[in-house]
């Protein structure tokens, strides 16, 4: 009788563990596809709000249980998100591969504190910004270069400048004041890749 107990307790806790358990990713990279997106401590909006991630965020997404991901954010920071909004994309060691197939093993890396500018005028060479526009020290790196940001997967060209803008520094348009004041100022890396 003790043994049935003892094994009957053991089948419980494996029914328990199974019932409990969520689908765990290899490293895939996912895409907010809403324009703020709450990342909370736990799966629900019954937990706090511990950061927020903008449209076109790549997030990589750990775990999904019951309609949210588990997701690490740019700088470490882990939480969870609603599935509704972070479409998944391939795992992250592919995309990483062909992002070098398609820009070359050569590429400079460089830390810099990246802010964000939005408005209708035209860039110091003389185009209107758009979404893949950057503003640079010409001096670091010049006009018409092409550079790749990790953190958005995209190409971005250098062809504006700002007087604040000296040094490491870069200054990414983006589409509104909103997106703006979300991504604030943070440090990044970015991949020069040439003209």
């Amino acid at each position: 009788m003790k043994n049935k107990k003892i094994i009957l307790g053991f089948l419980f806790s494996i029914c328990i563990f199974a019932l409990g358990m969520t689908n765990t990713f290899a490293d895939t990279l996912g895409v907010v596809t809403t324009s703020r997106l709450n990342v909370r401590s736990g799966p629900s909006t019954k937990y706090r709000v511990v950061d927020k991630v903008v449209r076109n965020e790549k997030v990589t997404i750990l775990q999904n249980s019951n309609g949210w991901y588990k997701v690490k954010l740019h700088d470490g920071k882990i939480g969870w998100s609603s599935t509704r909004y972070i479409k998944a994309n391939q795992s992250q060691s592919n995309n990483n591969q062909n992002n070098n197939s398609s820009t070359g093993t050569t590429n400079k890396k460089m830390n810099v504190v990246a802010t964000a500018y939005t408005g209708y005028g035209i860039t110091s060479t003389g185009q209107k910004p758009v979404w893949g526009t950057i503003a640079v020290d010409p001096k670091v790196i010049p006009y018409g270069t092409k550079v790749y940001i990790p953190y958005f997967n995209k190409t971005f060209i250098a062809n504006n400048c700002g007087g604040a803008i000296k040094g490491n520094k870069i200054d990414i348009y983006m589409n509104s004041k909103s997106e703006c004041y979300d991504w604030g100022r943070r440090t990044i890396e970015i991949q020069i890749l040439g003209k």
